[in-house]
């Protein structure tokens, strides 16, 4: 009884310590441009934080993540930014420029300040991925260590609702992969308001291209295509669907 009341105890006092609105900063980036958090959502901005070490650990979930904000470029551009900041600013900007252009984080806004604090949002990760928005400057997603592109998607279609963006269209709904895990074969099944030229990507969690998984015209409705995984090692993997307009991703793990 004992030992559950204070698991109790520490997951409460770990959710109070968890942010439930942005902490405010004002500091230069790495180009030396000046940044008001508060000011940028108040004009409407989404900011999706990512503090790095860096370090490999922290390349496959920043690139996911870098991939689900550029997914917003065409459709909502100058609204969706991601912030690559040091984990505890104790690297110099030169080193953190290299390090995202190197693993392809390039249209990122870098810096490497305290006043920037991971802490700020709960516990520490490696990386750690926080999406604020909203006149309220809410935090929408907090995740540690790796993400989930489904749910870091939905976290900035909820943040631009609340910046009053409520367009947020996506032609594909119900996106999913079943099983999941997989084994040698996964079904990729949505739903399609409209007949689309549609394409279906799969990339391993660091960003690195794997296949093509279908691409060519499907029938409004409920959509399945097939996946062969016979030839791709276990692990977590990303589907992009990309119908010309919008994207979306989906995560899902190969076992053995």
């Amino acid at each position: 009884m004992k030992k559950t009341l204070l698991a109790l105890i520490l997951v409460a006092i770990s959710y109070m310590g968890m942010a439930q609105t942005a902490t405010d900063f004002t500091v230069d980036d790495c180009s030396g441009n000046s940044h008001n958090l508060f000011t940028e959502l108040d004009a409407g901005k989404v900011v999706v934080l990512c503090w790095v070490m860096p370090c490999p650990p922290c390349v496959g979930p920043s690139f996911t993540t870098y991939n689900v904000v550029q997914s917003y470029a065409q459709n909502y551009p100058n609204t969706v930014y991601m912030y690559l900041c040091d984990d505890y600013a104790n690297t110099a900007c030169a080193s953190i420029n290299s390090w995202a252009n190197t693993n392809g984080l390039t249209n990122t806004i870098r810096f490497s300040n305290k006043d920037i604090n991971m802490k700020d949002y709960g516990t520490t990760g490696m990386p750690k991925i926080v999406v604020v928005g909203g006149a309220n400057h809410t935090v929408f997603y907090n995740a540690n260590n790796s993400v989930d592109a489904t749910d870091l998607q939905k976290a900035i279609n909820t943040a631009l609702t609340a910046t009053n963006i409520n367009d947020v269209n996506s032609n594909a709904s119900t996106l999913s992969v079943f099983p999941n895990p997989s084994g040698n074969f996964a079904e990729v099944k949505f739903s399609l308001t409209k007949t689309s030229d549609i394409a279906l990507e799969l990339f391993n969690i660091e960003g690195k291209f794997i296949q093509t998984i279908y691409s060519g015209k499907l029938d409004a409705g409920e959509n399945k295509i097939k996946i062969n995984l016979d030839a791709v090692s276990s692990g977590m993997y990303l589907v992009k669907f990309s119908d010309g307009t919008a994207n979306q991703f989906i995560n899902f793990v190969k076992a053995n």
